[in-house]
């Protein structure tokens, strides 16, 4: 019963710890549990029905202790590995990944415009490599936004965005007074315009269409882009793409309608 006990502790402040970023605390079980929060010079916070002891404290570490068999039987365990964590998912990483997700991929968009048939542009973006990493700054500012205490952006707004009875536009620009909302939208946006342009670039090189245009256009732009990739293929007579599929689970090369 008293381990149970400890591990319930255990979980209840660790909560804590997530949210308040650097904590101090110990068990005593089965009386009382401490906690000893350094953020603000000290907070009180209420455990279930433990009592709750706070003081000011300068220490810059985190560590654990609880109380097994008795009071000299204390038992110390250090919490760095939580205190890494939390300092990589930290408001000035999500600033460095947001300038990240901004500068990088504008690299491979000069090889799509400027020599989209040369030898380097294939092997850069021919395969996944390059989408991939853009999705994992994005991953990772989405990861570090939740991790914040007020997390990407409020949910009861963001739910607004999506009430077709209300204002869904002053919705959507409220939402960008939230820097980690921004910080998302923007390496989303800046990932999806890639992958795009990567595509129309690749129909070009299959079907021997130019394409240096209507890059740059969804580069600068997005959607348009692809649309004047569309409009280009119908003006040189080579029409739409083909949409074919094949029938993966017979083994059959049919096309699926």
């Amino acid at each position: 019963m008293r381990r149970n006990n400890c591990l319930l502790h255990l979980f209840a402040t660790a909560m804590v710890a997530l949210k308040n970023q650097r904590t101090v605390f110990a068990f005593h079980p089965p009386r009382r549990a401490t906690i000893r929060t350094v953020r603000s010079g000290f907070m009180e916070k209420t455990i279930l029905d433990r009592e709750i002891l706070s003081s000011p404290s300068s220490s810059s570490s985190t560590q654990l202790g609880y109380v097994m068999d008795g009071p000299g039987d204390f038992h110390s365990l250090s919490t760095s590995t939580l205190d890494v964590a939390l300092g990589l998912l930290s408001t000035d990483n999500i600033k460095v990944a947001f300038s990240v997700a901004t500068f990088f991929p504008q690299i491979f968009w000069l090889f799509l415009i400027l020599i989209p048939k040369a030898n380097v542009t294939k092997r850069l973006m021919g395969g996944y490599e390059i989408i991939t990493l853009c999705c994992l700054v994005h991953f990772f500012i989405v990861t570090a936004s939740i991790a914040q205490p007020d997390g990407t952006a409020p949910i009861a707004e963001f739910a607004d965005v999506f009430d077709p009875s209300g204002d869904p536009q002053s919705a959507m620009v409220g939402m960008m007074q939230y820097p980690n909302f921004v910080s998302e939208e923007w390496s989303h946006v800046l990932t999806w315009d890639l992958f795009v342009g990567r595509w129309i670039w690749m129909d070009g090189l299959r079907r021997g269409i130019f394409t240096s245009h209507s890059v740059l256009l969804c580069n600068l732009i997005g959607p348009p882009g692809l649309l004047l990739h569309w409009i280009t293929c119908f003006l040189i007579g080579k029409g739409l793409p083909k949409s074919d599929w094949t029938n993966e689970e017979s083994g059959n090369e049919e096309k699926l309608k």
